[in-house]
């Protein structure tokens, strides 16, 4: 049934709660550190340089951008509170946030950048506080979109940094510099071994500044010039707090931007939850809501420095999936390591000599990886019709709007600017179709009572009324019965064995929905106990009659084809699927 989870996983060689020794969690941490800094700094340079920003800005923004992602990644691996997800996350300067920030640069330059990251900060942070409210948005059809979108708007800055080279430059320069650098990056991706494909950003980038150098377009005097040790001085003049028509008009922008960083935290905390633990368990969405506030927390501190907005790296999860390295002490190791080397001005040198057809090539492989990967999420449940439709034509329009290709006319206008942007129109598309195949879907039937075992009868006239409606069978009729009583039995016998306080006051939501295969039961209630799907796993085949828990657990398995349980700040759901 859908409840079993995956076999244990024998090739972890540390778990989130299991430190290696000091020395290897440095040696660790010092090597993704390495890594990691490179697309930050990568992303960085190609918001500030098509925007047109000083070296000062630039320098400024590469310093607080390896300083806050450096925090961050402490805060998402200690969980201080309720911040942090208590895994191995490691966080950096977004790539999605490339479009909005060159746009919000061009208008207003930092301070406005800074005022729209703010204004994209709380409303992160609204989204963690209500993630049990986005359960419905937060789809693979939408979030798959979503990231395609993404290289959309990112893809046309990096073809126009194809041919950006001085004047005197040969005219072949730029054609060879950005082959030969897209076919290391690809063909390391195609065939590398797992661990030097680890090192492609620095060996397809490396390939790429040799062959600028045999045109002679190579410069590092900018890294000589460069001290080992320093603090920029800050660049941004503050927050702009006008609230001007340039603000309203990025702000659609920078929101949807927001969400799409959101899913992502969202989808690399649920992951690293299932890559930390030796033993298969259910999801504590209670650390996915952390991990989104830290990242909200984060984005607060780039807004107020002028700079982009952070997001998950794929660092955490190639450590833990690669090599079965997912301790909390090394993304520790790894967060202190970026505040030290943000203290390196030879590293932001070192970048900043990068020619521009190297940083165009490699934005083009990465971005198209992920707008096939963005593809790839919406179709994972199968190519449904309806799926194909909604993904293409958002996508469509997106890349229409993107491209100035539907009406351009209409978004000269100061009106229209506010749509200008190929991911706030795609991503409203999809928003809205998804919206609106949820509300035609089949009918949901609601039902709200006190959770009290009293109320068991109540229950068991909405699930013959839900059943009667839709002519389901007598046998069908009784397995529906009895997967409803023994999940309001598990909900409440689960508070008793953690010694929860008395359920007088709370209450318990039910939806049902009719679906061709069966039913689908979703149970809403202010528990505060342990996680019944984890209970389900350990549960023997021949639970003990005598224990009341047991039995009703083993008898809602017998009855349900599947279980899954959330649990969120202050709500559990329990979603519970009966076959007809």
């Amino acid at each position: 049934m859908a409840t079993t989870p995956p076999a244990a996983r024998d090739d972890l060689r540390f778990a989130a709660d299991e430190p290696p020794p000091h020395p290897a969690s440095f040696v660790i941490g010092l090597q993704a550190a390495i890594l990691v800094c490179v697309p930050i700094v990568v992303v960085t340079t190609i918001v500030a340089r098509v925007a047109n920003q000083s070296d000062a800005y630039l320098s400024w923004a590469i310093f607080a951008g390896m300083v806050i992602g450096g925090l961050t990644t402490i805060v998402q691996s200690r969980r201080i509170g309720r911040l942090g997800a208590g895994n191995l996350i490691v966080m950096g300067t977004s790539g999605a946030s490339i479009g909005v920030a060159v746009l919000a640069l061009h208008e207003g330059g930092p301070a406005l950048l800074g005022t729209l990251v703010v204004a994209s900060g709380l409303c992160q942070l609204g989204f963690a506080a209500r993630l049990v409210l986005l359960r419905r948005l937060i789809t693979p059809l939408v979030s798959g979109t979503l990231l395609a979108l993404v290289s959309v708007t990112v893809m046309p800055m990096g073809f126009a940094m194809l041919v950006r080279l001085p004047e005197d430059a040969h005219s072949a320069a730029g054609p060879v510099i950005a082959a030969v650098t897209t076919a290391t990056v690809v063909a390391l991706m195609l065939r590398a071994p797992r661990r030097l494909r680890a090192w492609t950003p620095i060996l397809g980038m490396g390939m790429g500044c040799a062959a600028a150098a045999l045109f002679g377009v190579l410069d590092f005097s900018r890294l000589g010039a460069a001290s080992w040790f320093g603090v920029p001085s800050v660049a941004t003049p503050g927050l702009d707090l006008a609230f001007d028509s340039r603000f309203w008009i990025l702000l659609p922008g920078f929101l949807f931007v927001t969400f799409v960083i959101t899913v992502r935290q969202v989808g690399d905390a649920v992951r690293m939850q299932r890559l930390s633990r030796r033993e298969p368990r259910a999801i504590d969405f209670r650390r996915v809501e952390g991990s989104v506030a830290a990242c909200g927390s984060g984005t607060l501190l780039a807004g107020l420095a002028g700079i982009p907005a952070p997001w998950p790296y794929a660092a955490g999860i190639a450590l833990a999936d690669g090599i079965g390295i997912a301790a909390r002490r090394v993304g520790v190791y790894i967060g202190a390591i970026f505040v030290a080397l943000a203290f390196v001005p030879k590293i932001t040198a070192l970048v900043l000599s990068i020619p521009s057809p190297v940083l165009g090539a490699y934005i083009v492989v990465i971005f198209g990886l992920a707008g096939a990967q963005g593809m790839r999420v919406v179709f994972r449940e199968g190519p449904e019709r309806r799926n194909a439709l909604v993904a293409g034509l958002s996508f469509w329009i997106g890349a229409g709007i993107q491209f100035q290709a539907i009406f351009p006319s209409h978004l000269a206008t100061p009106a229209g600017r506010m749509l200008a942007s190929g991911l706030t129109v795609g991503g409203l598309s999809v928003l809205l179709l998804n919206l609106f195949i949820q509300f035609t879907g089949p009918r949901r039937h609601r039902t709200e009572m006190r959770l009290s075992a009293d109320r068991q009868p109540a229950l068991d006239r909405f699930m013959v009324d839900f059943a009667s409606k839709h002519s389901w069978s007598t046998r069908a009729i009784e397995r529906l019965r009895a997967a409803s009583e023994e999940s309001l039995l598990s909900l409440l016998r689960q508070e008793e064995d953690e010694h929860a306080p008395a359920a007088e006051g709370r209450r318990l939501r039910v939806v049902a929905r009719n679906l061709r295969e069966g039913a689908l039961l979703e149970f809403t209630a202010a528990t505060q106990a342990g996680n019944l799907e984890n209970r389900m796993v350990v549960l023997p085949d021949s639970p003990d009659p005598g224990h009341e828990r047991d039995l009703s657990l083993a008898l809602l398995r017998h009855h349900a084809s599947s279980v899954r349980h959330r649990q969120y700040h202050n709500v559990d759901i329990l979603t519970v699927r009966v076959e007809r």
